[in-house]
């Protein structure tokens, strides 16, 4: 017979797995964000002062982080059938009234709040006839991400014992960091300084969104230090993020 004792143990480790809402999260945040800020800086990289090596870089981080969608895409469809499947599982711990609610969500539902504000900022009056401004907007964004973001396809092991957190996305700052120097050698002081407001208001929606999101194992490990270390050695300075 299954005691008490071991249905909370097994809860515990349950826990340790990513929710299909928490991968529902990041494959917004890769697709809306990440891929979009890497498509503006494609399409603009004259504007961004890019050299052809970088932009054949930029391609190369797309197409891993389309691959990293793909297979968050299969996480997600595999943790809501293990939903489905242990659902007997579930109606045991209703019965002794340890059942957590379930967090689970379709891909597609409500966005996370980075993508909102985001979206807000793009929208704002006299930025709808301004591509540039919006891909300095996305260029911001993307940045931010890559120092938010986990990649949790990235785990050497599906150990619940060890509870892994996902590494950060190192080459993807690497490369926005060799990306930024090139920015801020072509933007004028103007330019600087929109950019500079963009990252502090992208800032603003991750940190606000890490608050929310502690529960369980998430995708989520907003960095701010990292954030401000990264726009202090590519000549942006000092940033309030």
């Amino acid at each position: 017979m299954t005691s008490t004792l071991s249905v909370r143990a097994s809860r515990r480790g349950t826990r340790k797995f990513l929710e299909p809402s928490a991968i529902a999260e990041a494959i917004a945040i890769e697709q809306h964000i990440v891929l979009r800020g890497y498509q503006a800086l494609t399409h603009y990289s004259s504007t961004f002062g890019l050299t052809e090596h970088l932009v054949r870089e930029i391609d190369d981080a797309t197409r891993r982080n389309q691959a990293i969608v793909a297979q968050l895409q299969r996480m997600h469809a595999d943790a809501l059938a293990a939903e489905t499947i242990s659902s007997a599982h579930q109606e045991a711990l209703a019965a002794l009234g340890l059942l957590e609610p379930s967090r689970g969500e379709a891909v597609g539902a409500t966005p996370p709040r980075p993508v909102q504000v985001c979206r807000i900022i793009q929208s704002y009056p006299g930025r709808q006839g301004d591509p540039e401004s919006r891909a300095i907007v996305s260029l911001a964004f993307l940045l931010v991400a890559v120092h938010a973001l986990t990649d949790p396809t990235n785990c050497g092991t599906a150990s619940p014992a060890l509870n892994l957190v996902p590494p950060p996305l190192h080459r993807d700052r690497a490369l926005l960091d060799k990306v930024l120097k090139h920015v801020v050698a072509a933007f004028d002081a103007s330019s600087i300084s929109d950019l500079t407001g963009f990252i502090a208001e992208a800032s603003g929606s991750f940190a606000g969104w890490s608050t929310e999101t502690q529960r369980g194992l998430s995708v989520l490990r907003y960095n701010p230090h990292a954030l401000r270390t990264a726009c202090r050695s590519v000549g942006l300075g000092e940033i309030a993020v």
